[in-house]
């Protein structure tokens, strides 16, 4: 679907409208709402976008954490028993809504019980965090490209209690890099919203989401009852009201370049701390051989393009350690995956969340080894990010260090001199400058 094209009916909704008139059983939606989630997993697999596959490493863990379409509807309040046992549903639109939101601030107050909050945000409970409660939300913005580890941190994050994951909020801006002109004010704006939890003038990201469901399955407690109410799932009067009971608001994005986040810094209301997420470029290419979504598209698979914004970067970034050194960061992929428990605590110190031990067991299951494909964040952290030394071949590398040279240079990166070189030298260097 093209940028700003209508989303076409699909039988679920139609089904919706059943919903919201009429008390109906949940035997009766069942098999709707399985073959729409089938369809929807098939539709993924054939997707251009980074993530067509999700979970598609450990098939246990991807189990675990899909809901089933039955997952959302067993565990809302507001359902009763009717004469012959079945479990009755809200009648209305609105019934439905209320017992979602009732039944996921009950979650959210559970998470928190014993939760410590960062100095630095001056919390004295969650209420002070959620913006149903006039509160403002601890706010985390990752800015990267394709294939540079953000899934990873993404999932890190959301390991966090209480987090609302923003993923990929730029979707249907297609695959190209957002620098400058009416489609960065665009961009901003849409940026803006979702971490204000505005989801009205979103018209083209809202028709986006049913044909491309990827797009929430990221965000676990919203996929939830996504998966179940699709209905609901993709309006304001839901999604509203819904991520303003999170204290926690995190958004990463590939298709944003770092000067147009100077706005969020500005604004202090918004307390948003902004990282940005560096990889070598010739990883960053090579990881990007792999998908089927990337040849054809100038800003994905030309090397000149992705080095010029990794130099603007650079430069951005010096402007902004100097202008907000509290809110602003930046980090390397790789040194992320070598000192992978180090690191992510300094990030989460960074963005002003607690290290629960939700976040140690998931780095102690994601690091360690490697399961399934290239979506898969269950990597051997200490290898991942140079594995394309063996991958790339020398021709390869002669092409990308050629025209990026400058890039590698200020980053910090090596230069392999030849092909013996190549395959045995260590990539990365110290990052100079004053960016750490």
């Amino acid at each position: 679907m093209q940028h700003g094209e209508e989303a076409r009916p699909r039988e679920a909704d139609v089904l919706g409208e059943k919903l919201s008139e009429n008390e109906v059983s949940e035997e009766e939606v069942d098999q709707h709402k399985a073959e729409e989630v089938d369809q929807h997993k098939a539709e993924e697999v054939d997707q251009y976008e980074e993530e067509e596959v999700i979970k598609e490493s450990n098939p246990n863990v991807a189990k675990k954490n899909e809901p089933s379409p039955d997952t959302g509807r067993e565990e809302i309040a507001g359902i009763r028993e009717g004469a012959s046992g079945k479990k009755i549903f809200p009648a209305t639109r609105e019934g439905k809504i209320q017992a979602i939101l009732s039944k996921q601030r009950e979650q959210l107050a559970k998470s928190m019980i014993d939760y410590k909050f960062h100095p630095e945000i001056k919390a004295k409970s969650m209420d002070d965090l959620v913006m149903e409660k006039g509160g403002n939300p601890v706010r985390s913005l990752v800015i990267t490209t394709w294939r540079s580890g953000s899934t990873f941190i993404g999932e890190v994050l959301q390991t966090h209690p209480a987090t609302y994951y923003h993923y990929e909020p730029l979707l249907d801006f297609g695959i190209t890099q957002v620098r400058y002109g009416k489609v960065a004010e665009l961009a901003v704006h849409n940026l803006r919203n979702l971490l204000t939890c505005n989801y009205t003038d979103m018209e083209n990201y809202l028709n986006y989401g049913p044909e491309h469901p990827y797009l929430f399955m990221h965000n676990k407690p919203l996929w939830n009852y996504c998966a179940s109410f699709p209905n609901l799932c993709w309006k304001p009067d839901f999604l509203t009201p819904f991520c303003r009971l999170f204290p926690f608001q995190s958004l990463k994005t590939v298709r944003l370049r770092l000067n147009l986040t100077k706005e969020f810094l500005e604004d202090k209301t918004l307390g948003v701390q902004v990282l940005l997420l560096v990889r070598d470029p010739r990883g960053t290419l090579q990881s990007r051989h792999h998908r089927k979504w990337c040849p054809g598209y100038p800003d994905c698979d030309n090397p000149a393009r992705l080095c010029n914004d990794m130099i603007s970067d650079y430069n951005t970034a010096h402007v902004f350690r100097r202008r907000f050194p509290h809110s602003f960061r930046v980090i390397r992929y790789e040194d992320l995956s070598f000192q992978a428990y180090n690191m992510t605590k300094e990030l989460f110190n960074f963005f002003h969340l607690n290290y629960h031990p939700n976040v140690q067991k998931f780095l102690d299951t994601h690091t360690k080894q490697k399961y399934g494909g290239v979506s898969s964040t269950f990597r051997d952290s200490k290898t991942a990010p140079v594995h394309w030394q063996q991958d790339l071949s020398w021709e390869e590398v002669e092409i990308i260090q050629k025209v990026c040279l400058k890039a590698l240079t200020v980053w910090g990166y090596e230069i392999a001199k030849n092909e013996t070189h190549l395959r045995s030298f260590m990539p990365v260097g110290k990052l100079k400058n004053g960016l750490y």
